[in-house]
């Protein structure tokens, strides 16, 4: 009974690991969009280093998400 449990999760876990990989991409591509806007409306505003550094971190978190779904695929 156990065995059958596992397989099925596996299974369940294997089937959905594409969509996770394709949805990691998705999301990459949102941050770099949301970094680059962020760092554009922080170079614009002098004295808002929030905004820039906020635009730099979640650039190369996106890019570092869009590399790695793009790997596991």
């Amino acid at each position: 009974m156990e065995q059958r449990i596992e397989n099925y999760i596996d299974n369940v876990l294997e089937s959905s690991s594409s969509q996770l990989y394709l949805f990691s991409v998705g999301l990459g591509i949102v941050l770099v969009i949301l970094g680059i806007s962020l760092l554009l409306a922080g170079k614009r505003s002098k004295g808002k280093m929030g905004k820039t550094n906020t635009g730099l971190i979640c650039t190369v978190i996106g890019i570092i998400a869009i590399v790695s779904g793009t790997v596991q695929m």
